[in-house]
This record gives structure tokens, sequence and C-alpha cells, in this order.
């Protein structure tokens, strides 16, 4: 069976040939341990998730020729949306938001979508790879957009004195992400991620009152939205959020990652609740686990996953978050050859 078949039949909820593979393997100081001092081109980067023996891909969509980033540094920038992020450790780290009153909503330039240019490497991987490998593309939730445009400071603050400023600006926001989700659905996308991260160590970020009366119906929509074109649809959410996991399951997502067992999520306890409606992946503990423990305390953490998500289908193999800089080569190699060992179903 091809990856791609693995996927489709692992998000039907049933049993594929084998257990599928994944991780979000994308900061570019942990994917230049695996490149042998060869540059970071799509191709190559493919190779290194292909080589880790991954079924399904995520890619990004590419910058707008035109976008309007703005360097204020050498390692300080504004996006297109006016956050300011600074460059380090091989990726952008959040700084401060544009959007703190409404004069500043009203004079937003909403950045043009240009869907021949956001979608070329999408394009490349589907014409080289399409049969070889499950290829996805991400697009950002609206919430993590909102609070990042707004400083999660002030989008708390204007929850309770200006909601009227937060509902406008989730209503831009969810437009242009879903135009970019049907972008790449048009494109030929099967698999789309939404990449929105609702919790923290101990809980949500949002009470969940807040979260079901403005977060919940962006969601709702924008998962309508691209299963009525045909794809199937992958929410990425960090953290515990036990609490809303009813109402993320009820938006009818096909799939939930990353499982953070750090943050007190439960595969086992995923599984038998949500396990018949939608697929799991993850679980396997990213922070402590993969990077320090022994390579026995890995191999046993990687055999719980299989035993807690596997049986009857409906689970991918990954980590609880990604394969980040703290996580060695060797490390990553070891996780994924070992779980080659467990990967195939009882028969």
């Amino acid at each position: 069976m091809r990856s791609p078949e693995r996927i489709l039949r692992v998000l039907e909820g049933g049993e594929p040939d084998k257990v599928p593979f994944f991780d979000f393997l994308y900061n570019a100081t942990s994917l230049e341990r695996f490149a042998a001092g060869r540059r970071l081109t799509p191709e190559v980067k493919m190779k290194i998730w292909r080589s880790l023996g991954f079924d399904l891909v995520c890619l990004g969509l590419d910058s707008d020729e035109s976008s309007r980033v703005k360097w204020l540094s050498s390692d300080v920038y504004t996006d297109e949306w006016g956050i300011k992020r600074k460059v380090g450790e091989g990726m952008s780290w959040y700084l401060d938001g544009s959007v703190k009153s409404r004069e500043d909503l009203d004079s937003l330039e909403v950045p043009a979508l240009d869907p021949e240019s956001s979608t070329k490497t999408l394009r490349w991987a589907l014409a080289r790879y399409k049969d070889d490998v499950a290829c996805s593309v991400s697009v950002s939730g609206v919430f993590t957009q909102v609070w990042s445009m707004m400083g999660f400071a002030d989008f708390v603050r204007a929850l309770f004195a200006d909601r009227a400023l937060i509902e406008d600006l989730l209503e831009l926001v969810n437009r242009y992400l879903i135009e970019a989700g049907h972008a790449c659905i048009d494109t030929g996308a099967e698999f789309i991620w939404i990449a929105d991260d609702y919790g923290g160590s101990n809980g949500p970020m949002i009470s969940p009152k807040h979260f079901g009366e403005l977060i919940l119906p962006c969601l709702e929509r924008m998962v309508r939205e691209f299963k009525k074109r045909g794809a199937w649809v992958l929410l990425h959410c960090d953290g515990n959020v036990n609490s809303l996991m009813d109402d993320i399951v009820r938006t009818e997502i096909d799939a939930f990652h990353p499982v953070e067992r750090k943050a007190g999520m439960s595969l086992a306890g995923m599984k038998r609740r949500y396990g018949e409606r939608i697929t799991l992946i993850g679980n396997l503990e990213a922070s402590r686990l993969i990077p320090f423990g022994s390579w026995g305390e890995i191999d046993a953490g990687i055999r719980d996953c299989f035993s807690d998500g596997a049986p009857g289908g409906g689970y991918v193999f990954a980590s609880d978050h990604s394969i980040h800089p703290a996580i060695s080569a060797e490390r990553a190699r070891f996780v994924y050859e070992r779980a080659g060992r467990y990967r195939d179903y009882p028969r």
C-alpha cells in the first residue's frame, strides 16, 4: 500500500497495511542536521521527510512575491499583517501585534492573496510526489492569527472591553484564511491542516465560553468550506484542550494532532472517547523523552503509543509536538526506525 492510500484508509477510520508515520519537521536548524550541507530546497526537505518514513508531509504556503514584509533590522521584521517577529534558532519568533484599536483595524490593509505564487511549492510537490506520499498543506487558524495581530494581553482585554473589535477582526481573518485554503484545494491539495493552538500546558488559553462563542463558529466554517470542496481537514492544536474537545470534534474535523502527552492529553482516553469519529495523530513525548530519554525509555514510549492508538485503525504515529532543535538527527532516526518494528497490525 502506498503512503497516500495508507493515509486515506486511516482517515476513514480503518486499518491500512501499516500504521502511518508523520511529524512536523520544519525548523531550519533541525532540517540542516539531516541535510549534510545541502541547501534546504523543497526537494531536499522532501528527501529528509521520506528518509524518516513519513507517509504524510506538510507544506506551507509560499510568501507572496508582492508581500509587504518590512525588515526593521537584520533579524527583526514585520510580516504582511504587520506582526513584528524576530528571526533566530532556525525560525521566526513573535514580538508584538499590529491591531491595538478600532482605528488600527479600520486602516488595516488585508494582504493580497495570489493563488499562483502562494501555491508554487504545493504544485511542485503534487506534480512530483502525489503518488508516493500524501502531500498536505497548512493554513493558520483564526485564534492564533487574531491574538497575534492584537497581542495576547490586548486580545484578552478586548474580550471584555471591546468584543466587537475582536468579532470584526475574526470575520476579516477567517474570510482570508478560507480563501487561502480554497486556493490550495483548487490547486489539488486533498489534505488541509488548520494550525491553531488553543491550549497551554495546564488548560485552554481561552475560556470554553469564549471559545464556543467566538472561535468555534470560525473553525466550523473553515471545516465546512474545506470539506465542501472535497478536502480532508486535519487540526493541529497544541496544549491541554480536554475541555474543548467535544466542541472541536463536533466540527467534523477528520484528524486531531498532536494529542500532547506533556500537556496532559491522554491518547488512550482520546481513543476511547473519540476514536470512532476522528483520527488521532501523535502523543510520543517530545520535550524530555525524545531528546533526553534513554533508548529503552524511548522504545517504551513508542510501544505505548501503538498500544493506545493503533488498535482498530484511526491512528498516525508522531511526536506530541515536532522534531525540534533539541532533538538530534540520531534520536529522530532512532524513533522512526524503532517505530517501524511495531507498525504492522495484528492479522
